[in-house]
């Protein structure tokens, strides 16, 4: 089994619609057992651009997170479409034991 983080920005798109929406699409399309969503409270990547969608009066969109594991065979089919549709964003793969 392996789990993938995949860590992208709210704002992302991919093909004009929220990446997030379409990576979790993506999954379901692909046989992906679940994956699961977060919202993080702030957070900032490689541009060092501090999110922080909370705070009082700001605009900011914030960091996301998507978390799945599944069979290591259906992970690494599905990690190229995604890997395609994610520009800045980062993908963490670790084996995980299942009991």
């Amino acid at each position: 089994m392996l789990e993938v983080t995949l860590f992208l920005d709210e704002e992302d798109r991919y093909n004009g619609k929220p990446m997030h929406e379409q990576i979790m699409r993506t999954l379901m399309h692909h046989g992906i057992r679940g994956a699961s969503g977060f919202s993080a409270l702030m957070g900032y990547g490689h541009k060092h651009h501090l999110h922080h969608p909370k705070a009082l009066g700001t605009v900011d969109e914030g960091p996301l997170m998507i978390l799945f594991i599944d069979e290591e065979a259906k992970v690494q089919s599905v990690l190229p479409l995604l890997k395609e549709m994610m520009h800045d964003g980062l993908i963490v793969t670790k084996p995980v034991q299942q009991y």
